[in-house]
């Protein structure tokens, strides 16, 4: 069964957790250092379409809403129980449903990538970390840096692991042709209260990488929850030469 808060970030998160792949390894970094090249970079910024299954959207909803008020009993009971028709009625869906939704892979969910302005991004080499500084929604990146070599982003102190060789093969993806890159994560989820009102997580993602047309890549994406709210929200994709 998937948990409420499992529901919550991927729903606000699937953009860049639709890119990743297996981890093939961490020799890297000269990668880094090609498609992060210090100077002054006109940046084309990218924003998202992306058409969702309606019935996949309405389970999920039906779901979360029914899941937020019986939060306290899944805590604490839904493990001890082997009645299944008791697990379904306090999620809120049927048997038929439950499995409905368990076998909706997200295939049915179109993402386009389309142009949504232009923006500077400035990247500086001091020692062995890259610094960035943006205009626009860019300025989402100037709290972020990169270590040459320990090869991670480092977000006001936090360091984002390594989580995963992202990129595709073919053309099958918003970026219409093959590319590759890396992904980098950090998460931090505070337990869950009865009451669904104390809920707080961070979590932050980072990719970059090298489409074959010769653009390099910067994904980011920070979502920051306190008390069951969203107080910082900041979702970056930019393409560069």
């Amino acid at each position: 069964m998937r948990s409420t808060a499992l529901l919550l970030v991927s729903l606000t998160l699937f953009i860049v957790n639709g890119f990743s792949q297996s981890a093939e390894g961490l020799a890297f970094g000269d990668d880094i250092k090609q498609w992060l090249k210090p100077g002054d970079h006109k940046v084309e910024l990218m924003g998202i379409k992306s058409t969702v299954n309606p019935r996949e959207m309405e389970l999920t909803s039906k779901i979360l809403k029914t899941a937020e008020k019986n939060a306290a009993w899944i805590r604490d009971s839904m493990d001890k129980v082997t009645d299944s028709a008791l697990i379904f009625e306090k999620f809120g869906i049927t048997r038929a449903e439950y499995y409905e939704f368990a076998n909706m892979d997200g295939s049915g969910k179109k993402q386009e990538l389309v142009k949504t302005g232009d923006e500077t991004l400035v990247i500086k080499l001091k020692k062995n970390t890259l610094t960035f500084k943006g205009t626009g929604r860019l300025k989402a990146l100037d709290s972020l840096k990169f270590n040459l070599v320990l090869n991670e982003p480092i977000y006001n102190g936090k360091e984002l692991e390594f989580t995963a060789k992202s990129g595709a093969e073919d053309a099958n993806n918003p970026f219409k042709g093959p590319w590759t890159g890396y992904h980098y994560s950090f998460e931090e989820l505070d337990e869950i209260e009865a009451d669904m009102q104390h809920f707080s997580s961070t979590k932050i993602t980072f990719d970059v990488g090298k489409l074959q047309s010769g653009k390099s890549v910067i994904m980011y994406s920070l979502l920051k929850v306190k008390n069951g709210k969203p107080i910082q929200n900041a979702t970056v994709i930019c393409l560069f030469d």
